[in-house]
This record gives C-alpha cells, structure tokens and sequence, in this order.
C-alpha cells in the first residue's frame, strides 16, 4: 500500500477525486443541457418544416390551376380561328342581336411588319428642315 505521507495526504487525495467527480458531474449535466436545447430546437424545426410543406403544397395546388387555366385560354384562342367559335365570342360580347348575320373580314398583313415601321428613324418634312436650319439646330440633335 502507498504511502501519501500522512492524513494530510489522503485528505488532498480525496479532494482530488472529488473535484474531478465534480468536473465530470458538471461535464454529463452541459451535456444533457445541450441535448435538450438541441431538441427543442428540431421540434421548432420540424414545425416549421410541416409549415413549409403546407406552403409548397398549396403553392403547387396554385400553379396547377393556374396551368389548366392557361391551357383553356390557349383552347379559346386556337377556337377563334374557327368563323363559328368567333361568332359566338362577339355576341357573347354584346356585337349582334339574335338573328342578325354579323360578317367576319380578315384583315391582310402589313407588308412590312410594324416592329421596323417603329425601328425606323423619324425622317423630318421640308418644314422641320426648314424650322432647324432658320433657328439653327444641327441635324444630330
């Protein structure tokens, strides 16, 4: 058996050991504590996760309407080649009384498309010229 050097000794031998007791005690205690922060943390989490799944569900419900929506306009607007279906749209319209025959003209396609009429510089009249060369104003402003 050791010997500690007296009761002083064994004194600061218990001392010893139960400091360090106390530093593991304190250790598994933060550790708990951590623990139970953590999961209160994933609950929180998880709610919001649920939350979140609500959201995109009905998000996803949304756009499902709204794509079958776009698709009977794109329906309608591919029926209004047909002379019947564009008959039907302008008396639903308030255009013709019962029985009145309501006369559809096609109506021709410029022969330039009026993105480049609008493209095209503003070319000036004799009287604009004439304006800016009597008040002076060059040809670039």
């Amino acid at each position: 058996m050791r010997n500690y050097g007296g009761s002083n000794s064994i004194i600061e031998l218990g001392r010893y050991k139960m400091k360090k007791v106390d530093f593991i005690y304190k250790k598994i205690i933060i550790f708990f504590f951590l623990l139970v922060a953590t999961f209160s943390m994933l609950d929180v989490s998880s709610n919001e996760l649920e939350s979140v799944k609500e959201l995109k569900k009905e998000k996803e419900e949304h756009v499902s309407s709204l794509q079958k929506e776009v698709a009977q306009l794109e329906k309608e607007i591919d029926d209004l080649e047909n002379p019947k279906m564009i008959e039907k749209v302008l008396r639903r319209e308030g255009y013709g009384k019962e029985g009145e025959v309501i006369y559809i003209l096609k109506v021709p396609e410029p022969v330039v498309p009026i993105s480049e009429i609008f493209a095209q510089e503003k070319r000036k009249s004799i009287v604009e010229k004439f304006v800016d060369f009597v008040t002076g104003r060059n040809e670039n402003q």
